[in-house]
């Protein structure tokens, strides 16, 4: 039933005959005005009627002329000294045309200009009532374009947050994309080295790598996972990294226990742990230092880590242009605009990273 009113005033509103309708409804109530404001304290009706009638065409006429030549042609445009000087003179031709009008049409009734006393015009009433609906309609008509121009630009606006929402969740897709095969290969190139060093660590690595594919595959489809969630995948990660690098890595780590159930992107933190171990250690012939830590305030967090360099590869220097913290920059610039503060240092002998970001929505 509710569809069926639905579908009546859907009909009604775009029905080619509603707005000739309503434009008849006013200038209906506007004769009545007339009517009732020059048949106040009046013992002559058929002078009411005169001047209802004398008046009512020359508004219409009026009114038209400004909304559908004077206004569009010269107040829309600017031109504002053209629209002042063509309205006065508009006005004064209206004016004069109903005042002749009504004079003429006394001179009809009453059949003699001398029995004619120009009190009896109200050229004064006329003036005022002429005016008053002029000015009246046309505020009405340019109330009206203004509503539907800012609903225009509503609607347009928010067909671009639409496009802008979708090309975002395209992007991001895009990013993540190209994080998990990249993070991927890497873990089973670990686990590849452990079985074939038949390591008693491998079956320790299954259960690790398949909590993180857990992670990726089923968890990681929401806009935000818990912080704690995503720490959890950042220790499997380094554990497993651990295993890989047991005799040439010295790792601190320092975690928070509790975060406050803070929710942030997933996979957001751990390319940067992954460059950490595949520029830090894996490049590094020597025992690799990485120091890492996440601290929590409220709504927000400061992320750190630092890894040593070897200054024997110079062709390892620009880190902070390779694909993965480009792709994390970007990701960043999409879910947290203004909302976060990326810090990159890099020297001979350490690059580090540090990612200062307000968790709340």
């Amino acid at each position: 039933m509710t569809d069926k009113i639905q579908h009546i005033i859907t009909r009604v509103k775009t029905s080619k005959y509603i707005r000739p309708a309503y434009h008849i409804a006013f200038w209906i109530l506007v004769a009545c005005f007339y009517f009732f404001m020059f048949s106040w304290n009046s013992a002559f009706r058929e002078a009411t009627i005169i001047f209802s009638a004398g008046l009512l065409p020359v508004a219409i006429l009026l009114t038209y002329f400004f909304n559908h030549f004077l206004v569009p042609r010269y107040l829309w445009k600017k031109r504002y000294g053209l629209f002042l000087l063509y309205s006065f003179f508009t006005l004064l031709a209206g004016v004069w045309l109903s005042l002749l009008i009504v004079f003429y049409a006394l001179i009809y009734i009453l059949k003699s200009k001398a029995m004619i006393d120009p009190s009896v015009l109200h050229p004064e009433l006329q003036v005022i009532s002429l005016n008053f609906i002029v000015f009246f309609a046309i505020a009405v008509k340019q109330i009206k374009r203004a509503f539907f121009i800012q609903q225009e630009k509503n609607e347009l606006e928010r067909k671009k947050l639409n496009t802008e929402l979708k090309l975002k969740e395209a992007k991001l897709k895009l990013l993540k994309a190209q994080i998990h095969p990249h993070f991927l290969f890497n873990t089973l190139n670990n686990l590849y080295g452990l079985t074939m060093e038949k390591s008693d660590e491998a079956p320790g690595l299954v259960l690790r790598l398949s909590e993180i594919l857990d992670y990726i595959l089923y968890r990681c489809n929401e806009k935000k996972v818990l912080l704690y969630d995503e720490i959890l995948n950042l220790q499997n990660y380094i554990e497993i990294e651990k295993l890989r690098y047991s005799e040439k890595l010295s790792i601190t780590v320092d975690f928070p226990e509790e975060t406050n159930n803070l929710q942030i992107a997933p996979l957001l933190l751990l390319p940067f742990v992954e460059n950490a171990f595949k520029h830090g250690v894996s490049h590094n012939p020597g025992t690799a230092k990485i120091i890492c830590s996440l601290k929590t305030r409220h709504t927000s967090m400061v992320f750190k880590i630092e890894n040593s360099m070897n200054p024997a590869k110079p062709y390892i220097k620009n880190l902070s242009k390779g694909i993965g913290l480009s792709n994390v920059k970007k990701r960043m610039e999409l879910l947290y605009p203004k909302k976060y503060e990326l810090k990159i240092d890099e020297n001979e002998a350490t690059f580090s990273v540090t990612l200062a970001l307000e968790l709340a929505e």
